[in-house]
């Protein structure tokens, strides 16, 4: 898989490596590799609210590309059906995964008429959203409604675990590395603002499960902003004498039902970390660990969530489980 170009930014030696600062990079690289692309959201032509547009602004060349829409979901999104199906390969960037929900109405129908198409109508638009707490904004600005999105049929869901991975994801993403369907990539708020040492490219396939930690003992299922806690929670079970396994989940819909399946049959003790109270997300890939891996179970399956509710701006990040809740649930499982 095609890694970031380290010349598309030149002042990437200066530039703070985050990964908003990269994925700006990247989207002026992919917008100079292929002329049918275009960007359409909120004020993507001054730069866009997190700056992923910032290096295409400033290129003469690409800055009649961004095309720059009032905050209306669902005709930015009916606006770029229409130009996957007359041949464009759209990129809607959206200020929240929340704004989706306002804008179902559109999302349901690309994903209607790209799935019942049979490849007659292209379906290939890429959605880029923040999601989850980490801007400090509490609110909708810090939900992930992953839940309702994951959902709807013909949508692929992608969220990301690792902020090194970011630039290799969205490539991958928006050269329709699975086939070409309507596809969202979920950027967690907690991770895209984080300076990172060095930004890998993706040992899996898009969409793809992967285990980031081995252990003997029990498994942490997670995704996006999650898997920071559930990595801190295996290291503190160690400390304890519990050998933990953490698996980033990655493809939301589809989940990557073989690597999941066989990540559960080799401990047989099983922890799923989510945001908020609860997760139909959470609740299928413990329906499916429960229909896959029956046979090697040990234990009742233990998924652990966040506080319950809107999250309160002071407090956002208590939508995530602790490392407290998690450590507890993996003694839980092991010990039963």
């Amino acid at each position: 898989m095609a890694n970031a170009n380290p010349n598309a930014n030149p002042d990437a030696t200066t530039t703070p490596r985050t990964p908003l600062t990269r994925l700006a990079a990247e989207i002026a690289a992919l917008l100079r590799e292929d002329p049918r692309r275009v960007v359409l959201g909120e004020d993507v032509a001054d730069g866009g609210m997190l700056g992923l547009t910032r290096d295409c602004r400033e290129d003469e060349a690409l800055a009649p590309r961004l095309l720059s829409l009032p905050l209306t979901p669902a005709a930015t999104i009916a606006h770029a059906a229409g130009l996957a199906m007359a041949g464009r390969r759209p990129l809607v960037i959206l200020p929240s995964a929340t704004a989706l929900l306002d804008g179902f109405s559109g999302l349901r129908e690309l994903c209607r008429l790209s799935g019942s198409a049979g490849g007659e109508r292209s379906g290939a638009v890429v959605m880029i959203a923040p999601t989850g707490p980490g801007f400090g904004l509490g609110g909708d600005g810090a939900a992930s409604p992953e839940d309702v999105l994951a959902a709807l049929p013909g949508l692929r869901v992608i969220c990301l675990g690792d902020a090194r991975e970011s630039v290799a994801i969205l490539r991958a993403v928006a050269e329709f590395d699975a086939g070409e369907q309507p596809t969202l990539l979920l950027l967690p708020r907690a991770l895209v603002l984080r300076e990172v040492d060095d930004f890998i490219p993706v040992a899996r396939p898009l969409g793809g499960a992967k285990v980031v930690r081995r252990g003997e003992q029990a498994t942490v299922f997670a995704w996006g902003a999650t898997l920071d806690n559930a990595l801190a929670a295996a290291a503190a079970s160690e400390a304890d004498g519990i050998s933990v396994a953490v698996v980033d989940v990655g493809g939301l819909s589809p989940l990557d039902a073989d690597t999941l399946a066989a990540a559960a049959a080799r401990t047989g003790k099983l922890v799923i970390a989510h945001p908020g109270q609860r997760s139909a997300v959470a609740a299928e890939v413990a329906a499916l660990l429960a229909d896959r891996a029956l046979l090697h179970l040990d234990a009742p399956i233990l998924r652990v969530g966040g506080a319950a509710g809107p999250a309160v701006y002071t407090a956002e990040a208590d939508v995530l489980p602790s490392v407290a809740a998690l450590v507890a649930a993996i003694h839980e499982v092991v010990t039963f």
